[in-house]
């Protein structure tokens, strides 16, 4: 699949998202409290639009919370990483813990592997060792649905689906771009998988104001010509009061 995005290709509208009556219907998210929360982001953002809401909230209940970031998203703007002075690795990793902060986590705990970004499915082997060596049979692992459609988070999702198999941790898939280029009212995704993880205003306005913190993302790069890498109406699909989460194997059960 080759996702196309920019201001005359904006996928699925959110307003078709808001008449899926599968959406819709989608049963509860019900998990057990796990010891530790390891969420697997491909890109500094990701783990904020798939699952900010339940990273929110297992963090503010006490529950350990871990960000595993794949990649630095060096890759976002090319022209603007070769220019000298430039570092965008580190305007998107401070984006990110700003991004972490604003959902009420004081000191966010992030390990950075700092594998290529645009290259993860060719290193999904050594992060599928790394994932195993971080794991205990009490965590949770959030981690990008493995058939989200970007390459990056495909291999996320299946390095995440083979490592919690190992560790014998349970594991949810997150969606980013499935919201793109999905159906809501076909098969495009696993329904019977699918769980709704709901949250209050309160939470759904710190989240909004999580993803505003990715501005090099959201806004058009300093001396860059070009438009944004996410325009608005790509926003608008995680400011909802909800995240959809897919289990593994949950369909076959």
């Amino acid at each position: 699949m080759e996702l196309v995005v920019d201001e005359t290709h904006l996928g699925t509208p959110e307003s078709e998202w808001q008449t899926s009556r599968r959406l819709r219907q989608l049963p509860p998210l019900a998990l057990p409290r796990p010891g530790r929360v390891v969420v697997v982001s491909p890109h500094p953002d990701d783990e904020i639009f798939g699952a900010g809401g339940l990273i929110a909230q297992m963090q503010s209940s006490g529950v350990p919370v871990e960000i595993i970031a794949v990649s630095d998203g060096e890759a976002s703007h090319p022209a603007a990483s070769a220019r000298p002075g430039v570092d965008l690795r580190s305007l998107r990793a401070n984006e990110s813990t700003l991004a972490l902060k604003r959902l009420g986590w004081t000191t966010p705990v992030v390990r950075r592997l700092r594998l290529p970004d645009g290259q993860v499915g060719s290193h999904r082997q050594s992060l599928t060792t790394v994932l195993r060596r971080v794991l205990s049979p009490d965590d949770l692992c959030l981690a990008p649905w493995w058939n989200d459609g970007h390459p990056d988070h495909d291999a996320c999702g299946e390095a995440a689906l083979a490592a919690t198999r190992s560790a014998g941790a349970l594991l949810l898939g997150y969606l980013v771009w499935a919201w793109h280029w999905a159906d809501p009212h076909g098969a495009d995704l696993p329904w019977q998988a699918c769980r709704r993880f709901e949250f209050d205003r309160r939470m759904a306005a710190r989240k909004r104001w999580a993803t505003d913190a990715f501005r090099s993302q959201t806004r058009p790069l300093d001396g860059e010509p070009n438009a944004p890498v996410l325009p608005a109406p790509l926003l608008r699909r995680f400011w909802r009061r909800y995240e959809v989460f897919v289990r593994p194997f949950a369909d076959a059960s």
